[in-house]
């Protein structure tokens, strides 16, 4: 791992979950039972993390906070020149996706973690894992280390500055799998996967139109530009820290608003720049849930991510 001296602080912390923008939000019987379920097992997953920490040294509860100029532009020259890589777009989550991309061999004999990309919360640890939120950040929180990762000192977090978590066990099953604990009797065979932690633009303004008919373009060529420097200092944060297997996602399109079609196209047109052509990686999957139901052939995030992204050589 090549980690530069200069590293963020530590600490925990609750703080807030990320907002939603609608104060008169009234949830339906069933949703406060999920959410009061998820408040349960964020409350276990809590008491447990001590107790794996303890149990190996897999997984140290390291996590470090770099800003501007690091991580740097990728140099060609250190390019391991990967062949055949083309973008997968799977429906599933994020951490299930990274652990069926660790349970395959490498064809390149990478030993390196899988790296997924939280997309988080700017304003607290972790978003609302505590109180029953339900976005992704929240998810990989339920079902690991992560949170002992996520220091409060990095927050807020400053837009142009990235989390990296080098070391994070995953010891949970996913919700759909019923959340159950993995058997962490034995800790050295549990999945273990690098994080990097991005917030995407916070409700930016958006314009009407395209194939979905809905917020489906950057009203603000800024934020437009804003999200593809994120997505930069995403892939430079992998390529510093020697990750080959990367699992991606729709940033910013949940809860942040972001328009899909739009942010589907930033990730292609950041692709495509020459500083991330030449075969970087051997894996590059989006793990994307919409709970459309609609899969692949809908226009949520799924169907939208799926047409333009998959397939994509890079």
């Amino acid at each position: 791992m090549n980690t530069p001296p200069t590293r963020g602080g530590h600490g925990r912390g609750r703080g807030r979950g990320r907002g939603r923008g609608n104060a008169h939000f009234v949830r339906t019987p069933s949703q406060e039972r999920l959410r009061e379920e998820l408040r349960g097992v964020s409350r276990e997953t809590q008491s447990v993390i001590p107790d794996i920490l303890v149990s190996t040294n897999r997984c140290p509860p390291d996590g470090f906070i770099y800003q501007p100029p690091f991580p740097p532009r990728l140099n060609a020259s250190k390019c391991p020149r990967i062949t055949g890589t083309k973008i997968e777009i799977v429906e599933e989550d994020t951490f299930d996706a990274a652990i069926a991309i660790d349970k395959s061999p490498s064809q390149t004999g990478d030993e390196t973690p899988v790296c997924v990309l939280n997309m988080a919360s700017e304003r607290a640890p972790g978003g609302g894992w505590l109180s029953g939120a339900q976005a992704q950040e929240e998810a990989l929180c339920r079902r690991s280390t992560l949170s002992a990762t996520l220091k409060q000192s990095f927050y807020p977090t400053p837009w142009e500055a990235v989390i990296y978590s080098p070391t994070v066990m995953i010891f949970r099953n996913s919700l759909k799998d019923g959340h159950g604990l993995m058997d962490f009797s034995y800790p050295d065979v549990l999945p273990v996967v690098s994080v990097i932690t991005k917030a995407g633009p916070r409700r930016p303004a958006v314009a009407r139109g395209g194939q979905s008919g809905s917020g489906s373009r950057y009203a603000n060529i800024n934020e437009r530009n804003r999200m593809k420097a994120i997505m930069r200092v995403v892939l430079r944060m992998a390529v510093w820290e020697g990750h080959r297997r990367l699992v991606l996602g729709a940033l910013g399109c949940g809860a942040f608003g972001n328009p899909r079609e739009d942010v589907a196209e930033c990730w292609a047109e950041v692709f495509a720049e020459a500083e991330f052509q030449g075969g970087w990686w051997e894996k590059v999957v989006f793990a994307v849930i919409d709970g459309s139901g609609q899969g692949k052939e809908g226009n949520d995030n799924v169907g939208v991510f799926f047409r333009r992204l998959d397939g994509m050589d890079v």
